[in-house]
């Protein structure tokens, strides 16, 4: 009797397995002018929101492999997006939204205005109860009137003294006097004006002088670092200079003086109304997790804390002094404001932001913290940023569950540029205490202070390490610290877990800058291996006796290269100093850093491994 044949059955078999993945696989379809009544499909794109609402659904289900793919054009956000881990993925079935084939979305916290000749001047009505911050026209950011410098401006507890008429007649209640002092960039409002003088707002112009044992107060508006006030912004009546404007908040009005050369027709103008445009927001029983973002653009942010009493109080890189009731800073630091940022994830587990862009936002461009577990950002476009691109951990060492602190997190292949425009302090990557941390492969310049910032705490967290893994590799960093002082192309704080963290086979060039150091050890640094950097206009510091267990070999520089305080534990030889030329190791160096055109993706769950990178 012949055997059945096995056959019917294979066939039947895969017969199920393409049904089961049809009904686990679903793709969805979002247009900027979707509608929540539409249902998603090729031919009926819907909004954002009906497609959030969709993916809950088709999780409760148990559907996974669920892509959302975004249609070109600009959606427009009163309020950001907000997930929590109802909208999670599966592990290895992230629920990915992204570009549809060929599209460049745009998520824009703006609304288009469009503005009449007036004169001279372009005229554009205002939101009632709203003075914009930053305002951009046919995609380029537009500045608020400014007057000429004060050098001369006296400093007293109520603000500033001795101004001269000529920028006192251009003031109102409302303007922001702008200064700095090495590290840090101060913003107060102007709360009254005097015959020669302005009251600024508190805590504002309290918390810039305050004091603790690292000595802030020498870098603030009463240290010896004080040099006047670089200028006053959002100034009375009619503006100047081309390419800047003024509000009128009692009619609501905006006036904007073009530029020669800017067309003839009244563009319209995007005015920022939203402050972010996503929030991921787990805690640690549910965090969001299992997400990716791919190709889609996050633009047009506005960030109104600097008109506030609290104003812009900056402590470093993006962190700030906030807050009416301190009589002194922390020595370590802690308990800062960070910046806000267009995309912000707390508690996230897994997460993927791929070949996406942040560009034209009024402060910082994206924030993984709050405890953020297996994270990336990778092949994405950081540019005309008010603060910094790339946000990374919290500036508390050892919170009280370890879970909290922010662990796996990979920043690679980004191209961040033209950043901290506004904020002077800000930086394109700062990261605070992170227990594994890849920087690696980044192209970064033009910035007016630090270009990576790693760590915090200074010599306040005693002597255990506050991290663990931090690899800095690679990275190709040029034209940084053109108008801060202080800091360094790469910047480092804290004790590293031994053998496990290293900046190493970076491309620097500091020949551009002003005062910083190529690489930066700073204060309680300790436990780094620093090796094969090219420095070119600049070397390396590490001057605390409080730093030490660094090994530092092997590195290549145009400069003397002279040790910093060479200290019982730092190795600082052998190195390649005083070249002329650089050998071909070091050429081999130059080429590998910075962005490597198409990488991919890296794979969730994101992890960094414990030692540094061969090679």
């Amino acid at each position: 009797m012949p055997k059945p044949s096995r056959l019917p059955r294979i066939g039947l078999a895969l017969a199920g397995l393409l049904l089961a993945s049809s009904l686990c696989a679903q793709t969805l379809h979002v247009a900027s002018d979707g509608t929540d009544q539409a249902d998603c499909s090729a031919t009926a794109p819907c909004s954002l929101q009906a497609a959030q609402a969709k993916v809950r659904a088709l999780r409760r289900q148990g559907r996974e492999g669920i892509e959302v793919q975004l249609g070109d054009g600009i959606y427009r956000l009163r309020e950001p997006l907000r997930f929590d881990a109802a909208d999670s993925g599966a592990p290895g079935h992230p629920v990915r939204w992204r570009a549809a084939p060929g599209a460049q979305p745009v998520l824009a916290g703006s609304q288009s205005v469009q503005g009449r000749r007036d004169g001279a001047l372009w005229s554009f009505v205002l939101p009632p109860d709203d003075e914009p911050t930053s305002i951009w026209m046919d995609g380029q950011r537009r500045w608020p009137s400014r007057t000429t410098a004060c050098p001369h401006c006296v400093v007293d507890a109520k603000g500033l003294a001795k101004l001269p008429p000529t920028i006192l007649r251009q003031l109102k209640v409302g303007s922001l006097a702008v200064l700095h002092a090495r590290w840090r960039d101060f913003r107060c409002r102007v709360i009254a004006i005097g015959t020669d003088r302005v009251d600024l707002a508190q805590p504002c112009w309290r918390n810039t002088t305050l004091d603790s044992r690292n000595d802030w107060a020498l870098a603030s508006p009463v240290g010896k670092y004080y040099g006047g006030v670089d200028w006053f912004e959002n100034l009375a009546g009619d503006p100047v200079a081309p390419g800047s404007y003024t509000v009128d908040a009692t009619r609501h009005v905006l006036r904007y003086r073009p530029l020669p050369g800017e067309k003839a027709g009244v563009p319209a103008m995007e005015l920022p109304l939203a402050e972010q445009l996503l929030r991921l927001e787990g805690t640690r029983a549910a965090p969001v997790h299992d997400l990716v973002f791919d190709g889609i653009g996050f633009a047009y942010t506005a960030w109104r804390k600097p008109m506030s009493n609290d104003g812009y109080v900056s402590l470093q890189a993006g962190y700030l002094v906030d807050g009416a009731n301190r009589s002194a800073l922390p020595d370590n630091g802690e308990g800062m404001t960070r910046i806000a940022s267009a995309v912000d994830v707390e508690a996230g587990r897994d997460i993927l932001f791929d070949h996406d862009r942040f560009e034209h936002l009024a402060a910082g461009g994206i924030a993984l913290a709050g405890g953020t577990h297996g994270a990336a950002v990778t092949n994405s476009r950081f540019a005309d940023l008010g603060g910094g691109g790339v946000f990374v951990g919290d500036t508390e060492a050892h919170p009280a569950d370890a879970a909290d602190k922010t662990a796996d997190i990979v920043v690679a292949d980004n191209l961040i540029d033209h950043v901290a425009l506004a904020y002077r302090d800000n930086v394109a990557i700062m990261a605070g205490f992170v227990n594994g941390l890849e920087i690696a492969h980044n192209t970064v310049g033009d910035l007016p202070y630090s270009g990576i910032s790693m760590g915090w705490g200074w010599n306040y967290e005693g002597d255990t390490p506050v991290e663990s893994s931090i690899h800095i590799v690679a990275n190709r960093i040029g034209r940084v610290m053109q108008q801060l002082a202080d800091g360094g192309a790469i910047y480092t704080q804290g004790q590293s877990t031994p053998g496990t963290s290293c900046v190493v086979r970076n491309a620097i060039d500091m020949r551009h800058g002003r005062e910083g150091n190529g690489i930066y050890l700073d204060e309680h640094t300790v436990d780094f291996d620093v090796e094969r950097n090219v420095v070119l206009g600049s070397w390396v510091s590490a001057w605390a006796k409080w730093s030490g267990k660094l090994r530092i070999v092997d590195n290549w520089t145009d400069t003397a290269g002279k040790p910093h305080h060479p200290g019982p534990t730092k190795v600082w030889a052998p190195n390649f100093t005083g070249l002329k030329t650089l050998p071909p190791a070091a050429l081999a160096v130059q080429r590998a850093s910075g962005v490597r055109e198409g990488q991919a993706a890296p794979a969730l769950p994101i992890r960094v491994s414990a030692a540094c990178p061969a090679g």
